[in-house]
């Protein structure tokens, strides 16, 4: 059940506020809009005083976009260093501590007295008496992995009490993350009590339009269309339906360039669409991040998608009207007069910006797609098997294709058997694209790309048999390939389609060459939960064989389960999945440990060995350092690739000695000995 939402965080946009003028006056702002001006009131009283000493530099936002989840706090910037005192901000006790080589690392949850949870990312140490406790559980049990509830009042605090030291455990650099929670919700540290210096305005940068339907093109083009925002209004010729996505920034940013302003929106005519993040629910709003931010299902570009299907909301999208219609979709006719189209971004220092994009239908005589473009000269090679697809809303399917000669034109997009139907393909950005209608399911379908270069006619096609996914979930399977794909009731944001191709791997028995491999379309298409997926690796799979999938930077490993025989595992992603085989053990590289061990504040010192594996990844439960015939818990860092032995105090001075084990997750281990000596 989705968390109650805080009456001021969420609240709609004023209606009254929205409504649009009479007559030609009319362009109501975004900013305006919204019902608020400048920056909010908080939800919280403020705090005592900051996790930091000031000033407080914020380095990364909340409501950025994560790796299968949204930036639930802030990244405040420790000057690239590790080791700066961590303050307690209010009153109470110690709820929860963790020791992890990934996520937040070394983590501390602090629970005030008036009921906000306070968590405290990425510490390189914590301080007494948690400090001892910690390293008690970890000696004694010889895990450096720890989830510890100490019991209420048992670690109780002071306001401005000194807790812990910032650090870089987990992952990212030299930083401490800071979240204020209440039950699961999440809420915007700066609207929940804690003061940041925000001096820059947002920004907007990018404007993507998305066209939805095979009638609706964009720049007379299917495919989506970007402009970057200048101060000038600018103007796009637009027909049909099509879908926003901006591309907005706050604050300066000195490292990956990914801070969102605190309120994003647009106004168009009476469609009126608002980001704004002021809560997130642990529990159930976190997969969302793939859908409101473009990661790859437009652009990839990271934009804000100002949309949402009839019947769902994104929790930090907020819209006008029910939520049994769509919200933010953006239509243009035939003999609409031009309108602008109002982007505007706020922060929570009172920042604001706004830009204009004037929408205009084409001109008479010029309706439907652009036809008179001819692709560039040297045509690009196409990757895979050359054709790309993003599923649509409504149920229509954009395919996208590179043309295998130089010069070509007339390309048309063609669909027998199911859908049947011819689609003249349109030029942009060097591939030509079209969008079809996608409703029959559990039929084969046949698409072909044809064109002509050079007074020669070129073709290229493809089968495949969609079948259909909802939020009741859905499942393909093809026992032939011994293959499975099953997404759960809720796994899906939206109806949609999926469909299979097959690939005989040729049954190689080392990683990168896969024993078998099936792919999942549209590669691209979020989910709200991971689907089951089960793979027959064959008869020849030794043990070591395990389930992966594919994305730009290679295999990711997902599993070594077997269930009948079949390499089971979960995945959130679709794309290819491949049953591959790792038998090279991680290579170990130990490091010189320091002479001698020093404590101001507290003791730094650690023995460390560094681990290159290629395949399936380090197992941190089965990987670890055996000092003097004792095992001792060991931290697996994954971003250092670094194993690291780090006791509360150094060692006794004299000679000791060490082995070294890394394993794999497909069971490959290698052992390392090795002495050092302390002062």
């Amino acid at each position: 059940m989705r968390a109650a939402r805080p009456a001021g965080a969420l609240a709609l946009l004023l209606i009254a506020a929205w409504a649009p003028c009479k007559g030609r006056a009319a362009a109501a702002s975004p900013v305006a809009a919204s019902g608020v001006a400048g920056a909010p009131a908080g939800f919280f009283p403020p705090l005592v005083r900051p996790p930091l000493d000031p000033p407080l530099v914020l380095t990364g936002g909340y409501g950025e976009y994560r790796g299968g989840h949204f930036h639930a706090g802030l990244d405040l910037g420790t000057g690239e260093r590790v080791g700066k005192p961590v303050f307690a901000p209010l009153a109470g006790w110690i709820e929860r501590v963790r020791a992890s080589g990934a996520g937040y690392g070394r983590s501390i949850y602090l629970h005030a007295e008036d009921g906000r949870l306070l968590q405290f990312g990425h510490l390189d140490a914590f301080d007494e008496p948690l400090a001892s406790y910690v390293a008690a559980v970890q000696e004694s049990s010889g895990r450096y992995e720890q989830d510890l509830w100490p019991a209420v009042g048992r670690f109780r605090v002071a306001a401005g009490q000194r807790i812990a030291w910032s650090g870089e455990s987990g992952a990212g650099g030299p930083h401490l993350h800071f979240e204020v929670r209440r039950g699961d919700v999440a809420y915007n540290p700066m609207r929940a009590g804690l003061e940041v210096p925000d001096p820059s305005p947002p920004s907007l940068v990018t404007l993507t339009l998305e066209p939805l339907d095979d009638a609706s093109f964009v720049e007379g083009a299917a495919a989506p269309y970007t402009l970057r925002l200048g101060a000038r209004p600018d103007t796009l010729t637009v027909e049909g339906r099509v879908r926003a996505v901006v591309g907005a920034r706050d604050g300066t940013w000195h490292g990956v360039d990914r801070m969102v302003p605190w309120s994003v929106g647009l106004a168009f005519g009476d469609v009126r669409v608002e980001c704004r993040f002021d809560s997130l629910s642990w529990a159930t709003d976190m997969p969302e991040v793939d859908y409101v931010y473009d990661s790859g299902r437009v652009t990839g570009g990271k934009g804000l998608v100002l949309w949402a299907p009839a019947g769902f909301r994104p929790r930090v999208l907020l819209a006008e009207g029910p939520g049994d219609g769509d919200a933010g979709t953006l239509r243009v006719a035939a003999g609409d007069p031009p309108r602008a189209l109002r982007l505007a971004a706020r922060d929570l220092g009172g920042g604001e910006v706004e830009r204009t994009v004037v929408l205009r239908p084409p001109p008479a005589g010029s309706v439907g797609p652009d036809t008179t473009r001819v692709g560039p000269a040297t045509a690009r090679p196409a990757a895979g098997s050359g054709v790309t697809f993003a599923a649509l809303p409504g149920h229509f399917l954009r395919a996208t294709c590179v043309a295998p000669a130089g010069g070509s034109r007339e390309v048309w997009f063609e669909m027998r058997g199911g859908d049947a139907g011819r689609f003249r393909a349109t030029l942009s950005g060097g591939a030509w694209s079209a969008v079809m209608p996608l409703r029959e399911y559990g039929r084969e379908h046949r698409l072909s790309v044809s064109g002509r270069s050079a007074g020669r006619s070129w073709s290229r096609s493809w089968k495949f048999t969609p079948q259909p996914v909802s939020a009741a979930g859905g499942s393909v399977v093809l026992p032939g390939a011994g293959f499975s794909w099953t997404l759960p009731a809720g796994g899906a944001f939206e109806p949609a389609a999926v469909w299979t191709w097959e690939d005989d791997g040729g049954g190689a028995a080392e990683l990168g060459r896969p024993l078998a491999r099936v792919g999942i379309e549209p590669a691209t298409m979020p989910l709200a939960r991971a689907a089951e997926v089960t793979l027959d690796p064959g008869r020849r799979a030794p043990d070591e064989a395990g389930l992966y999938v594919s994305d730009d930077g290679g295999w990711d490993f997902l599993s070594t389960q077997r269930e009948r025989g079949r390499l089971a595992g979960r995945s959130r992603q679709l794309g290819t999945f491949g049953a591959l085989v790792d038998t090279l053990a991680p290579r170990v590289t130990p490091l010189a440990a320091p002479a001698r061990g020093r404590r101001a504040p507290y003791s730094r010192w650690a023995l460390s060995a560094r681990i290159v594996e290629r395949g399936s990844g380090i197992d941190a439960s089965a990987s670890s350092f055996i000092v003097d015939g004792r095992r001792v818990p060991t931290e697996w860092d994954a971003e250092a690739r670094v194993l690291r032995w780090r006791p509360l105090r150094a060692p006794a001075a004299g000679t000791h000695r060490y082995v070294v084990i890394a394993t794999d997750r497909a069971g490959n281990t290698r052992r390392r000995s090795g002495r050092f000596v302390l002062d």
